[in-house]
Formats: C-alpha cells, sequence, structure tokens
C-alpha cells in the first residue's frame, strides 16, 4: 500500500491540473436581411432579469454622458451576485477570429453584426446563464414577484427592484461541462408591432375602423383602447460542442456564432 501511495497521489495531482485552467465563450449575434420571416405574436415578452449580466453597475460618477442610451434603474446589471463564482471574467476585446468574423459579416450585404459578448470561466463550477441583449429598449414594465410592493423613497426610481426592462435582442447562452461539453442558447429577437385604436364611433361614419399610432416605447402607456402584440422570433438549442470550433446557431432571422476555446492553466494561479 505504501508503494502504491506516490502512484495514487500523482493520478489525483494530474487530474487536478487537466480540470484547471478556463474556457473562454465568445459570442456574436447577427441579422439575416436577405430572409423574411414568419414571427410569433405573443401579448407578453420573457423576462431574462433572473440571469447574471456580464456589464458592472455603473457608479453615480461613472453614469452615461448625455446622449448615451439610457438604461432604467431597475435593470442596471449589478457588480456582483452570489450565483456567480468569483473568477468569472468579462472580455471586452474581440479575439482574432472572431474580430475576422465581425468584419466579414460587417461587409456582408446579406447579414448584419449586432452584438459581442465574451467571458471566461473556469472548468470546473457550474455557471448559470449569461445574459446577452443589446441596448434597444421596447418596453419597461413592472412585475413584482407578489402582490405587493414596497417602494424605495430615498431611491431616484423607487420601484427599481420590481422594474422589468425588455430589450430587442435578449436571452442567455450557457456552456455546462458533464462528460462533454454542451452550449445552450436561448434568444429573442423582439419587434413591437404597430399600434391600432379600435373604432369606437366616434370618428364618424366614413372612418376607417382602425387607426395606425406612432410606436411609444418608452413608457408603455397604450391608452384607452389601444392594443398591442410583439413578434418574437426564438432561438432555442442544446448542442454538444468541441473547444476550438466555431459554433453556428440560426433561425431565418437571425443566427448566433459562438467560439469556445480552452485557456491553459498559467502555473502562478492567474488567469490573465
Amino acid at each position: 500500500m505504501k508503494r502504491l501511495l506516490p502512484f495514487i497521489l500523482l493520478l489525483l495531482c494530474s487530474s487536478a491540473l487537466a480540470e484547471s485552467g478556463a474556457y473562454r465563450v465568445e459570442v456574436v449575434v447577427f441579422r439575416n436581411l436577405a430572409v423574411i420571416a414568419e414571427a410569433e405574436e405573443v401579448e407578453e415578452l420573457r423576462s431574462f432579469s433572473h440571469f447574471p449580466a456580464l456589464e458592472e453597475k455603473p457608479l453615480p460618477e461613472n453614469r452615461p454622458e448625455s446622449g448615451s442610451p439610457k438604461v432604467p434603474a431597475g435593470d442596471l446589471p449589478v457588480s456582483y451576485r452570489s450565483d456567480l463564482p468569483d473568477d468569472l471574467k468579462v472580455i471586452t476585446d474581440k479575439g482574432a477570429q472572431m474580430d475576422d468574423v465581425w468584419r466579414r459579416l460587417r461587409s456582408s450585404k446579406n447579414y448584419r453584426p449586432l452584438i459581442y459578448s465574451a467571458w471566461e470561466q473556469n472548468r470546473t463550477d457550474y455557471y448559470p446563464p449569461m445574459r446577452i441583449h443589446d441596448q434597444q429598449i421596447i418596453d419597461t414594465q413592472l412585475r413584482p414577484p407578489m402582490d405587493i410592493m414596497v417602494a424605495d423613497l430615498s431611491a431616484d426610481d423607487p420601484l427599481a427592484a420590481y422594474r422589468s426592462v425588455f430589450y430587442q435582442i435578449d436571452g442567455g447562452v450557457q456552456l455546462k461541462r458533464s462528460r462533454f461539453l454542451h452550449l445552450y442558447l436561448d434568444l429573442e429577437y423582439r419587434e413591437l408591432k404597430p399600434r391600432t385604436v379600435r373604432d369606437t364611433g366616434l370618428l364618424g361614419d366614413d372612418a376607417n375602423t382602425d387607426v395606425i399610432e406612432a410606436d411609444n416605447t418608452e413608457t408603455g402607456n397604450l391608452g384607452a383602447g389601444n392594443t398591442t402584440d410583439y413578434q418574437v422570433f426564438s432561438l432555442k438549442q442544446n448542442r454538444q460542442i468541441q473547444t476550438g470550433r466555431l459554433q453556428y446557431f440560426d433561425t431565418p432571422h437571425f443566427g448566433v456564432l459562438v467560439l469556445v476555446s480552452a485557456i491553459a492553466a498559467d502555473p502562478t494561479g492567474r488567469r490573465d
């Protein structure tokens, strides 16, 4: 038994080294301009606010300057989530391969790149889906988990904790490892249908039945007699993948390119 102990320790050490390191996940969302697709019509949008976002929450002194897209306070990504491992690393610069992919899509007549998101995660811990969205807000709604809401009167937005923000492109991407690597995508591209005012007889006998109104996506207040539906294009797929290979997920309306790279462990224990 004493002779086997060094061999067992060596095996354990080799296994630990094999599990160390990280995976880098790079995601590009793009539109297909050459195909006209049929969308699903829904009355209520799905909220992806339970997925942790990659961006850090801006501090008061670092809030966007005037003219920048304004994100409501209730949907500002948090800088720390208890459901995320501490070593999550957000990547802001495109890798060489994904930078080439982005430029090719941008120069194409049939495609348009929309979002780039990337992060690194270790190879051992469980990671929830990472929330990916653009900055185009199409609606904001109060969706409390219960019938009672407690307002924070000291805050700029007293009901920020219950406010959900709905982006044109929104969803989650998750890399999970069991025996094999799997990539889960749950993304939506949403559009607001034209709002209509139902005829109440107040416009006269010769008036049209419906009058098309301009969209007002900031308040979400449709007014009496107005109706709104949303057009949703969904991409929901689960696939076993290999590192180092560009993965292509698509629908007729939009698609996603994902590159997962294996990052070797640093002998010093650092990730960068």
